[in-house]
């Protein structure tokens, strides 16, 4: 029997338990992943912010969502199970912001849509196949 299988499902092993890091109580694991971070950036009028601007977080085919939605560094709300939705007009004002959608997703072969909705703004983000969640989105209010 060939010790590579082996050794290969080990390091695999290292590699995952050195992405997790100490975690709220309530999340088993966020994905710290960068290497599978996508970007995208957006600017928008002020005055969006006068009607909802939804940031929904959909797992696609029964595919269960756990992690977090950050707005530059501060949780504002926990993702648990295949629908979840903030609006995101409560947490922005003028300036910048960094939004992370950031955890796991089960089965790993499932696939999860995220869309930031408003007015005049649509932005969609997709991820599947890894089980690791990690979107970012630059947002400028004007």
């Amino acid at each position: 029997m060939s010790l590579k299988p082996l050794a290969l499902a080990t390091l695999f092993t290292l590699i995952l338990s050195s992405m997790v890091t100490g975690l709220p109580k309530g999340i088993d694991a966020i994905a710290q992943n960068q290497m599978s971070l996508q970007r995208s950036s957006i600017s928008l009028d002020a005055t969006e912010l006068n009607q909802p601007l939804l940031l929904r977080i959909q797992g696609l085919n029964q595919t269960n969502i756990q992690g977090q939605i950050i707005v530059n560094g501060q949780v504002i709300k926990t993702l648990e199970g295949s629908n979840n939705q903030v609006n995101l007009s409560n947490y922005l004002s003028r300036g910048n912001y960094e939004i992370t959608v950031k955890g796991n997703y089960y089965p790993s072969q499932g696939s999860v849509v995220i869309d930031l909705q408003g007015n005049q703004t649509q932005v969609r983000q997709q991820t599947s196949g890894n089980g690791l969640l990690n979107q970012q989105l630059n947002m400028e209010v004007r």
